[in-house]
C-alpha cells in the first residue's frame, strides 16, 4: 500500500519548534505520554485539510507555523485531475502541499509552489484523507448522515448525483412559473404602463444620432447672417470685385507665360501659377453656390427648437442622455412583448418542469431499490464486524424512512438502529450505544467502506476509546486489516493496539532551554517493545512488563499471518 502521506514536516506549531517525519505505509501507531503531544500530529494534518487556523497555534516567540506534506496521488485520479486543472504540474504524481499560518491567523497555501486558497486546498485533499476519533461518535449519531454510509458503501454516488441534478432543475423551473405568477389585475396594471411609457417615446421617435444633427442645422440658422456676409465676402475678394485675388493672379500668369518664351525654366512656375488659379476659380464658384443656398427659415428654427425640447425632457426621464433613452425604449418593448407571451412561457415552464418531475421520480426509484441492497448488504458486513469486536450477539438494521417529498438527496432518510443484546428492541444510536460500542460500530464502518471509497490514508484518533483486554486486541486486528488496502495512522493508548503497528512513532515532552517542546522519534523493534512495557507496567518498567511485550508482539505478529 503506497502512502499518501510520505513526508510530513511542521514548524512552530503549538509545543513543536521543528518535526520532520516519514511515513510508510501499512498502519503507524502513535504513542506516548499523556499531554506529550500526540494530537498535535492530527491537528497538522487537519489544517492540511483546510481546517480553520487561528493565531493561537503559533509557537510563543515565532512569527508563523508552517505545516508541509510530500502527498502522494497514485490511485486518486479525482484529485490529480483537480490540480491538473489549476494549472499544477505533478512530478510523478507527487505534489508538496504548504500551509504557513502567521500570528494573525492569516493563512498562505501553496502546491508545488502555486498558491491557491484554503477552499482549495480542502478540496483537493478530503478526497485522501479521513480522520476519525471520539468527535466523529457525534457524527455516527447524526442520522442526517446515515443515508451517506449507505450511498458510500452502494456507491451510488453516480445515481445521487443525477437524483441531484433533476431535484435542481426542478427547483428552476418552479422559480421561473413563480417569478411569472402575477395575477391578471397586475399584469393588466404593468401593461398599461408599459405601453404608456413606451407611446410616449415611440410617438417622439428619437434617433440614433438625430442629436448632434439637430444641434449641427440649428447653430446654422441661428449664425445664417455671418455665414452670408462671410461667404460673400470671401467670393468677392476672391473673384468678383475689382482687383480680386484671381484677377491679380491672372496677370502674374500671363507676364510668366511671356517670360518662358524667353528662358524655358520660368515655365514651371507659370504652370504653378495656372494650378492656383484653377484651384481659386473652383473655391470661388463654390462660395457662390454656398452663400446662394443659404436661406433664413424661422419656422425651422422653431420645429429644431421644439424638437430638442421634447428629446431634453424625455432624455431627463429616462437616463439623461439619448443612449439611456434608446435603451429605455428597448427594454419596454422587450418587457412589453414578454407579458404578451408569458402564458406560452409558462406552458413551455410547466411541461419542462412535469418532464423533470417524471425524471427525478424514475431516478428516485433507483436510487431506493439501490439503497434497499445496499443497506442489507451494509448491515450483514457490519454484523460480522461487530462480532469480531467482542460484540457478538449485536444486530444491526438500517431503515430507510420515505420522505413526504423528494430532495436532493432522493426520496427516503436513513436511520442506523442497533440492539446490543439478545432480546433488546432495535433503537437509535444516541439512545443504545456506549462509548465503547460507538468506537467499534466506527471501526466496523470504516473495515467496511475502506474496500470501496476513494479515501487513501485513514487517521483514528483515540478510536479505541473505552474498550480494552481482548477487545483492544481485536480493534488492532481490524486496524491492521484496513492498513492492508489503506494507509493507516492511528493514535492510541492500548498496548494491545500498539502491538500491531507496522511503524511506531513515539511522542515525548521535554524541556529544552527553559522551554517546552514535543519530540518524535520513530522506534525500532527493540523499542517498540520497551514502550508496550511502558504502557503495560505504567509508571515502573518491570522484566515482567517487557516479557509480556514482547509476547504481546510475537502473538500480533502470528495473527496477522494467513
Amino acid at each position: 500500500m503506497t502512502a499518501v502521506i510520505q513526508e510530513l514536516r511542521i514548524e512552530n506549531f503549538a509545543i513543536v519548534d521543528r518535526l520532520e517525519l516519514s511515513f510508510d505505509g501499512g498502519l503507524t501507531v502513535l504513542t506516548g505520554e499523556t499531554g506529550a503531544g500526540k494530537s498535535i500530529l492530527i491537528g497538522a494534518l487537519k489544517l492540511l485539510l483546510g481546517g480553520r487556523a487561528t493565531a493561537d497555534i503559533v509557537r510563543a516567540g515565532s512569527n508563523r507555523a508552517v505545516i508541509e506534506a510530500l502527498v502522494n496521488l497514485a490511485g486518486n485520479d479525482t484529485t490529480a485531475n483537480f490540480i491538473r486543472e489549476k494549472g499544477i504540474e505533478l512530478d510523478d504524481n507527487e505534489v508538496v502541499v504548504r500551509r504557513v499560518i502567521n500570528k494573525s491567523g492569516r493563512s498562505r497555501v501553496s502546491v508545488n509552489g502555486q498558491l491557491i486558497t484554503v477552499g482549495m486546498l480542502g478540496e483537493m485533499m478530503r478526497p485522501l484523507i479521513d480522520i476519525s476519533g471520539q468527535h466523529e461518535h457525534v457524527a455516527l449519531l447524526d442520522q442526517e448522515k446515515h443515508i451517506d454510509r449507505v450511498d458510500e458503501f452502494g456507491q451510488l454516488n453516480g445515481l445521487r448525483a443525477a437524483v441531484a441534478d433533476a431535484h435542481a432543475r426542478k427547483i428552476g423551473y418552479e422559480s421561473a412559473l413563480a417569478s411569472l405568477a402575477i395575477d391578471d389585475a397586475e399584469r393588466a396594471r404593468r401593461e398599461d404602463y408599459l405601453r404608456f411609457q413606451l407611446e410616449e417615446i415611440e410617438n417622439v421617435d428619437p434617433q440614433p444620432d438625430e442629436l448632434e444633427m439637430l444641434e449641427t442645422e440649428r447653430t446654422r440658422l441661428v449664425n445664417m447672417t455671418k455665414l452670408v456676409e462671410g461667404t460673400r465676402t470671401s467670393e468677392a475678394s476672391l473673384y468678383s470685385s475689382d482687383g480680386a485675388v484671381i484677377e491679380v493672379l491672372g496677370e502674374i500668369q500671363h507676364r510668366l507665360v511671356e517670360l518662358s518664351r524667353l528662358d524655358e525654366e520660368v515655365e514651371p512656375l507659370a504652370d504653378s501659377v495656372s494650378s492656383a488659379l484653377a484651384e481659386l476659380e473652383d473655391l470661388s464658384r463654390g462660395l457662390e453656390r454656398y452663400s446662394v443656398s443659404l436661406e433664413y427659415d424661422p419656422e425651422r428654427l422653431a420645429e429644431i427648437d421644439d424638437r430638442l425640447d421634447t428629446l431634453q425632457r424625455l432624455m431627463r426621464k429616462h437616463g439623461g442622455n439619448l443612449e439611456s433613452l434608446l435603451e429605455v425604449k428597448e427594454r419596454l418593448a422587450d418587457e412589453l412583448d414578454n407579458l404578451f407571451h408569458d402564458e406560452a412561457r409558462q406552458a413551455d415552464i410547466r411541461a419542462a418542469l412535469e418532464q423533470t418531475e417524471r425524471e427525478l421520480e424514475a431516478v428516485a426509484v433507483r436510487l431506493t431499490a439501490a439503497r434497499k441492497k445496499a443497506a442489507v448488504k451494509l448491515e450483514k458486513i457490519t454484523e460480522e464486524n461487530l462480532r469480531e469486536l467482542a460484540m457478538p450477539e449485536a444486530k444491526l438494521s438500517i431503515r430507510l424512512v420515505p420522505l413526504k417529498v423528494v430532495s436532493a438527496r432522493g426520496a427516503e432518510r436513513a436511520e442506523i438502529l442497533i440492539a446490543p443484546n439478545p432480546g433488546e428492541a432495535f433503537r437509535p444510536l444516541h439512545k443504545t450505544a456506549s462509548g465503547g460500542e460507538l468506537s467499534r460500530l466506527l471501526l466496523a464502518f470504516k473495515q467496511v467502506l475502506a474496500d470501496v471509497d476513494r479515501v487513501g490514508l485513514y487517521v483514528f484518533d483515540e478510536v479505541d476509546s473505552g474498550v480494552g483486554g481482548s477487545v483492544a486486541d481485536v480493534i488492532g486486528r481490524k486496524l491492521k486489516m484496513v492498513s492492508q488496502k489503506r494507509q493507516v495512522l492511528t493514535i492510541t493508548h492500548l498496548p494491545q493496539v500498539a502491538a500491531y503497528s507496522d511503524h511506531h512513532l513515539f511522542v515525548r515532552k521535554t524541556l529544552e532551554d527553559g522551554r517546552t517542546v514535543s519530540r518524535v522519534e520513530a522506534l525500532n523493534e527493540a523499542d517498540v517493545v520497551s514502550e508496550l512495557g511502558r504502557m503495560l507496567g505504567g509508571a515502573s518498567v518491570t522484566d515482567q512488563s517487557i516479557t509480556l511485550a514482547q509476547e504481546m508482539r510475537e502473538m500480533a505478529n502470528l495473527r496477522q499471518r494467513p
